[in-house]
């Protein structure tokens, strides 16, 4: 009886464990996680060795410059903004913030100094509302001299929202696409190997920016890719991002979308929603929140036959217990995860710094909005969301090829609306130098996945876990020892496992 009992036992483990295997294998951009470089806060950025540190430790593929809306302001001789544009042409939080005013400078050549510590590709957003294509081609000539490679250049940022400025300069799609049409001629005829980006745009609500995609892209062949921007709230309550979104408040959530209800004073409101991160439904709202963000993407109507560039994307959750938790990290996971999944090319966190939205903090105040209980961060370490840039970063390194994880057993999770989503993801990295597999486990009990079948002899792996609820800044409280590979694997709940191939 004894011997039956351990048999079964045995059996039901094995019956446990979840196999793989590799789905099809898709190109890869080694140059696609990426930051976008807003660095106004600081005067000449890249001259702070503890930001060049912090940002070789989060290892990017790209660097995008100057930035999203300051680029559309931005004079590359002064390395600052276009000091002839009034105040009153400038979208509002640039004047609010005092960008205007501000004596710091980011030139040209900091950048390239930047560039050149950190090894990232350079995403050059060239002015095209306040600056003409003359201002733009001696500064691509500019950045040429000083080394930086001409490989993608973003035409404009978020011209498609209905801004005074904005539509005055290009008062419809087609005026944007013609435009786009000389300039990429001039680009290509200097820099051939220049990739150019066309702004896409999936709003319509207004007939300036509805059928934006098309209307331009018919008046520009040329466009080498189309640019996606995505902001989103947590969706923890099962919020959905407003419709009726302008400059600025993309990816606001709309109250009238709530499946649940949360006090409304803000310190009980923030430990509310700590407490709904251990109701599995309250997690997946947040987790079918990012898949259906990532979605839209297919509302630009681009053609299947060009990339897409997201050089802005992260969640507005200004007041949120979520934002600098594991939660996060998570969460912004799943958005690489999603990316992968599609058509995308080149991908732009927003931002490197700063106060709502750092991959990197750059002192004591980055946690400030937490109300509940006392926390701070540490300067110049990385903060949740930059956990997950870091890790995804470190995984394509190198990486050519990437082929999703197919499992022989799903974990599912379902929201406050019905809708399952998959708790368990994975990607295999290859091609090029490397060789790297990396697994996140979002559901809330321990997974074992069988490794024996795949090629992972010598293989070492590193697991980062941590309750959802808790705050990071850095990555020493998540991080675990490098092991070897085992024939078993078992990946903690909340988890993201990376494994490393022993060939070099």
């Amino acid at each position: 009886m004894g011997l039956l009992l351990l048999w079964l036992g045995l059996l039901s483990n094995c019956s446990a464990q979840i196999t793989w295997k590799d789905g099809p294998i898709k190109s890869l951009n080694p140059d696609l996680i990426g930051l976008n470089g807003n660095l106004v806060g600081l005067d000449h950025p890249w001259n702070h060795d503890s930001l060049v540190v912090a940002v070789q430790t989060l290892g990017p593929g790209n660097v995008r410059y100057p930035g999203g809306t300051i680029g559309n302001y931005w004079d590359w001789d002064r390395g600052w903004l276009d000091a002839s544009v009034p105040d009153s042409s400038m979208i509002k939080w640039v004047v609010a913030n005092g960008i205007t005013e501000s004596p710091n400078r980011y030139p040209l050549e900091n950048f390239a100094k930047g560039i050149r510590e950190t090894g990232a590709a350079p995403v050059f957003m060239v002015n095209m509302l306040s600056q003409d294509l003359a201002h733009t081609m001696r500064n691509l000539r500019k950045a040429d001299s000083l080394g930086l490679e001409i490989a993608y250049v973003e035409l404009g940022n978020e011209l498609y929202f209905n801004l005074p400025f904005e539509s005055r300069v290009y008062p419809t799609p087609e005026d944007y696409g013609k435009t786009c049409a000389v300039w990429i001629d001039s680009i290509k005829s200097v820099f051939p190997q220049a990739q150019c980006g066309i702004l896409g745009n999936y709003l319509r609500r207004k007939p300036r920016h509805t059928d934006w995609t098309p209307r331009a892209l018919a008046h520009c062949p040329k466009a080498d890719a189309v640019i996606f921007h995505k902001y989103s709230p947590f969706g923890l309550n099962g919020q959905r991002e407003k419709e009726s979104v302008t400059a600025g408040t993309e990816g606001q959530a709309d109250a009238h979308t709530a499946t649940r209800q949360a006090p409304k004073d803000p310190v009980a409101r923030q430990q509310w929603e700590l407490d709904q991160l251990q109701d599995p439904a309250a997690w997946a709202n947040m987790l079918s929140t990012v898949d259906r963000s990532v979605a839209t993407y297919r509302m630009m109507d681009a053609p299947d036959s060009l990339p897409i560039w997201c050089t802005e994307f992260n969640v507005r959750a200004d007041h949120s217990a979520i934002r600098g938790t594991w939660a996060q990290a998570l969460f912004t996971a799943r958005y690489y995860d999603q990316f992968l999944h599609g058509p995308f090319e080149l991908l732009c966190i927003h931002n490197i710094t700063g106060t709502l939205f750092p991959q990197i903090y750059t002192d004591t105040e980055g946690l400030s909005h937490i109300r509940h209980q006392p926390v701070s961060s540490t300067a110049w370490t990385l903060s949740a969301s930059g956990a997950a840039t870091h890790l995804f970063a470190r995984a394509i390194r190198g990486c050519t090829q990437a082929a999703p994880m197919e499992f022989s057993k799903q974990i599912w999770l379902q929201d406050d609306r019905g809708q399952k989503v998959q708790a368990l993801m994975g990607w295999h990295f290859s091609g090029g130098t490397s060789d790297r597999r990396l697994l996140i486990n979002a559901g809330y009990n321990a997974v074992k996945i069988e490794t024996s079948g795949h090629d992972l002899a010598g293989s070492s792996y590193r697991q980062y876990q941590a309750s959802l609820g808790t705050y990071l800044s850095g990555m020493a409280e998540i991080e675990g020892e490098s092991s070897p590979i085992s024939q078993v694997l078992t990946l903690p709940p909340h988890s993201i496992t990376l494994i490393q191939s022993s060939t070099p």
